[in-house]
């Protein structure tokens, strides 16, 4: 796989999407399942200490992903650039946005509700909606479908296309129409990985392609 790698940048962003999401799954998990991870891990000084840290990193790649591609972009394109780069600061930010809400709320004292947390959760869906399936088809408008190579290529009516592209949607789906089905609530740990892996593919697919914005780091 490593030696498939021809963008690096864009294969730091699709990274730092994937931390995030062993982040988010990890914080779903502690709220869940504190038989498993043991009470008081969502509000310990230890683990917002690593998520921090690894904030900064995520950020960091993001910067490191987009910033050429918007300073070596012009008209339509630079826009294009522009709103990837915000789509995704906001997605690998998502962490440390919920510290602010938590420390804004006292969760770090009290232990949120949980129709706070599913709240959260579908807030966290509808982002995740907009940044990795709305978003996409509107910058491909943008810029014009001929225009975005074999990345904007119609996938038409051809079933193997749409789940080779959306995959990680689908199993995001499935595993909520499960755990909904039979009450429990211990597999929803798994949806941001997925969620966020869904929004790494199209990075993870750039990265396989030389491109004149890459450069070395």
């Amino acid at each position: 796989m490593l030696a498939k790698i021809q963008d690096s940048r864009a294969f730091l962003g699709a990274l730092a999407l994937l931390i995030v999401g062993v982040i988010m799954a990890f914080k779903v998990g502690f709220f869940f399942a504190p038989h498993i991870f043991g009470d008081g891990m969502l509000t310990s000084r230890w683990w917002w200490e690593i998520v921090l840290n690894l904030q900064i990193l995520c950020l960091a790649f993001m910067w490191f992903c987009h910033h050429d591609r918007i300073v070596q972009s012009k008209g339509r394109w630079r826009l294009r650039a522009i709103i990837n780069f915000v789509v995704g600061m906001i997605s690998v930010a998502y962490p440390v946005m919920l510290l602010v809400i938590g420390a804004y709320l006292d969760w770090f004292r009290t232990t949120p509700p949980e129709s706070s947390v599913v709240a959260l959760m579908l807030v966290g869906l509808a982002l995740w909606a907009v940044g990795s399936l709305i978003i996409p088809i509107f910058t491909t408008l943008l810029v014009g479908h001929k225009n975005v190579g074999k990345a904007g290529e119609s996938l038409g009516l051809r079933p193997f296309a749409w789940l080779t592209a959306f995959w990680p949607s689908c199993i995001v789906m499935l595993i909520i129409v499960f755990e909904a089905i039979r009450d429990s609530e211990i597999l929803y740990m798994f949806v941001p990985v997925f969620m966020y892996l869904q929004g790494a593919l199209p990075y993870l697919n750039k990265a396989r392609h030389a491109s004149p914005r890459d450069s070395d780091i």
